[in-house]
């Protein structure tokens, strides 16, 4: 018998899609859109404020490095995301603050756990006059 090889899909990934004025406002989206798929953000009242300053090479790997940033606050350090502000974002790097609080299990309901941000299907540019970005996650 021949070797063979075939490409298959999983229905194991799930996609986020924004559009924002700036490419602070648009990582700001994204990772509320994770935030929200992971936790919802509705019954999260922040305590404290997480300060998170992430190194890039470009706007691609800013969005991915970014947005692994925010899924490890809330998957590895126990916290529910309230929501991101950027204060600072270019192509080599961005500084945000993360209002967040201890996952409490009473309050906080985990939705799904997010395996990877992948760059596959990456977008993360200017369209026009706004930003767009998409991000495809891995579950």
């Amino acid at each position: 018998m021949a070797k063979e090889c075939h490409p298959f899909d999983l229905p194991a990934d799930i996609g986020l899609s924004a559009r924002a004025d700036s490419p602070g406002e648009l990582l700001e989206a994204l990772a509320e859109g994770l935030a929200d798929l992971i936790c919802p953000r509705a019954n999260v009242h922040p305590r404290e404020t997480v300060e998170l300053d992430v190194q890039a090479d470009d706007w691609h790997s800013l969005a991915v490095t970014f947005l692994w940033k925010v899924m490890d606050l809330i998957q590895a350090d126990h916290m529910a995301v309230a929501s991101v502000t950027v204060t600072q974002a270019s192509p080599t790097g961005a500084h945000a603050r993360v209002a967040c609080e201890r996952l409490d299990p009473e309050r906080h309901e985990i939705l799904t756990e997010v395996k990877a941000v992948t760059y596959h299907q990456l977008e993360f540019r200017p369209e026009g006059p706004r930003w767009t970005g998409r991000v495809v996650l891995d579950l």
